[in-house]
């Protein structure tokens, strides 16, 4: 009898990653999650929330939970590992996806702020796979940085955090932790009221889970000036975000900073190693190599400004967000964005003209390389 597997249709390309001998059934996101009955192993996505209210009844067939994405607090981890489940991720995926993503803004904001990046200090706050991504795209553009993860420090050997002392007192904050409750390091608004009237930003960034941030507190520091521009990806109350925050922020964007073409890849191939792992069977990655994409640009008065926006489609993230913003269905809008737009490709996959490689160095240490 072939294993059965019911996954999230959005996955990307996840079939190619499975043997033959393991049936893929997919389901639709919009609509509650189909009976379990047969099936040995369930892969989500951040859009569904997974736990008793949504499961209320485990079949004795199912083994597995997995989710597409670097986190699993939309799913009650607790809950199915007291039941004999096994729960797994996808930890770091994405992790270069969302560096990039975080490199992007701050080279944005210094030339629409006309400002020299180099001047601002960065505190990291989450020293984990996509923390230490961010790190080495700070240490390649030459920009200072601190690096905050006191957890990571008692179990990590040779790694030292910053104290909260060090890391408030930085220009621009960017987090890459995950969300967490009720623990002695937990991370739910973690930068809160007391922390945002005590210290002040130049710009803050989360990319990381929406509560990590209390947004009620950040608007408020917005208002007063102590914070002056702020980028927001992830939010509160997903997928029905803050309107007010959306439209007073630097760049606003719909959980996209870790969509690309090659850490969808990554997940499926991850979460298919893992679920593997406990029904019994190795993943088939030969099925899914890359294109690389050539960007052709031909246009000789490009600044380095729209060569950015070219290269990078944030700026099509944050009309996205802000057209819909003030509509009554913006919820359900906004998980459409997410699940609609084309994935991007990481730098590293885009070619353009040599003569914009020679003229603009942040471009070569971006990754890109040319078409010649």
């Amino acid at each position: 009898m072939k294993l059965k597997i019911l996954a999230d249709e959005n996955i990307y390309k996840l079939s190619q990653f499975l043997p033959n001998d393991v049936e893929l059934i997919t389901y639709d996101n919009s609509k509650p999650i189909p009976s379990l009955s047969g099936i040995d192993a369930l892969i989500a996505r951040t859009v569904t929330k997974i736990d008793k209210s949504t499961i209320p009844v485990i079949p004795p067939s199912l083994k597995a939970i997995g989710t597409a994405s670097s986190g699993s607090d939309h799913i009650d981890v607790t809950y199915f590992q007291k039941h004999g489940i096994e729960v797994f991720d996808a930890k770091g995926c994405n992790a270069k996806t969302v560096g990039e993503y975080i490199i992007t803004v701050l080279l944005l904001w210094s030339i629409k702020r006309d400002k020299n990046i180099e001047d601002f200090t960065v505190g990291v706050i989450g020293a984990g796979a996509t923390g230490s991504e961010v790190k080495k795209q700070l240490q390649e553009f030459n920009i200072p940085f601190k690096m905050y993860d006191p957890p990571k420090e008692l179990i990590k050997e040779g790694f030292k955090s910053v104290d909260l002392h060090e890391i408030m007192d930085c220009d621009i904050l960017t987090f890459h932790v995950p969300l967490t409750q009720g623990k002695p390091d937990s991370t739910f608004h973690w930068l809160d009221k007391d922390k945002l009237t005590s210290s002040s930003f130049e710009l803050i960034i989360n990319a990381a889970r929406g509560g990590v941030i209390d947004e009620s507190a950040l608007l408020d520091a917005l208002a007063i000036g102590s914070v002056k521009d702020v980028v927001i990806d992830v939010w509160e109350n997903e997928p029905d975000f803050n309107t007010d925050l959306a439209e007073k922020a630097f760049i606003s964007t719909p959980h996209m900073a870790g969509h690309s073409v090659h850490g969808k890849l990554l997940a499926s191939r991850i979460i298919c190693d893992k679920i593997g792992s406990v029904l019994g069977f190795k993943s088939n990655p030969a099925n899914s190599k890359l294109i690389e994409k050539e960007q052709v640009i031909s246009d000789l008065n490009y600044t380095l400004l729209n060569l950015i926006l070219r290269l990078h489609p944030i700026k099509e993230y944050d009309a996205d967000i802000r057209n819909i913003s003030s509509r009554p269905d913006k919820a359900k809008l906004f998980q459409k964005l997410r699940t609609d737009r084309s994935y991007r490709f990481e730098y590293p996959f885009i070619r353009i003209d040599k003569k914009y490689i020679l003229e603009f160095e942040i471009l070569k240490k971006l990754g890109i390389k040319n078409s010649d």
